[in-house]
């Protein structure tokens, strides 16, 4: 069986999940990580421990999506903040 995820097809992936998650605010995907802890720790409480496991998995991948996406967003703020205070100050 072939190894679907290498070296070449690694860069496809990586734009196709950057596609995909392009619309999505980064502040939404940082609350899904925190839904996906509570759902792992709710689950865990209940009993199923597997399930939560999985879940709970998730949450980290989740969590480092949305962190990049915010702290781009958090750049592009910080940037035109900057450019107006030095329009301003001409």
């Amino acid at each position: 069986m072939e190894n679907l995820i290498n070296q070449e097809n690694l860069e496809e992936i990586k734009e196709l999940i950057e596609s995909k998650i392009a619309d999505i605010p980064g502040e939404v995907i940082l609350f899904g990580a925190l839904g996906t802890l509570l759902l792992s720790s709710y689950l865990n409480k209940r009993g199923n421990t597997q399930a939560a496991s999985i879940i709970g998995s998730l949450a980290l991948p989740i969590m480092g999506v949305g962190m990049a996406k915010y702290k781009d967003v958090l750049k592009s703020q910080i940037e035109s903040f900057q450019e107006s205070q030095q329009e301003t100050a001409y």
